[in-house]
């Protein structure tokens, strides 16, 4: 279940990453491992972009954000999901939760999000959803997905 999240949130998926190459895949070169949870917060812009937190039997298992970057544009970032939970298809779920949000916006004709290169486990899903591969961005691929 998608739920809009809050800092207490975030608070429990910076428990996930063990360390600063996860952390990384996470929230990319800008954020700093390690940091408060509060300057993350504030970083990210928590308060003014969409922060949503996916449940599962009640527990906390992804954190992402999704909000409009661009006109008529939902971005997806700084998504991560519980490392005890991966590979049962619950990033599927939130990342079709978070698509269903998206497009449930009525001028929403697109959605963007940008994934390392190596991290292949999540661009093999991102392509089965749909995205495709636009350009680099800052390392990363960036990926769009286009409303049907």
């Amino acid at each position: 279940m998608l739920k809009k999240a809050e800092i207490n949130e975030l608070k429990v998926a910076l428990t996930w990453p063990e360390n600063a190459a996860e952390f990384r895949l996470w929230f990319g070169d800008k954020v700093r491992y390690g940091s408060p949870a509060e300057a993350i917060w504030q970083q990210i812009k928590g308060n003014e972009r969409g922060a949503f937190g996916f449940y599962q039997e009640g527990e906390l298992v992804g954190f992402a954000q999704a909000y409009e970057k661009v006109e008529n544009g939902i971005h997806i970032a700084c998504l991560i999901v519980n490392p005890k939970v991966r590979g049962k298809g619950l990033g599927r779920l939130f990342v079709k939760a978070l698509l269903g949000n998206a497009w449930a916006q009525q001028q929403t004709r697109f959605i963007t999000l940008n994934v390392y290169p190596e991290n292949t486990p999540a661009r093999s899903l991102y392509k089965d959803l749909g995205f495709h591969v636009v350009g680099e961005n800052n390392g990363m691929v960036a990926m769009r997905l286009e409303k049907e």
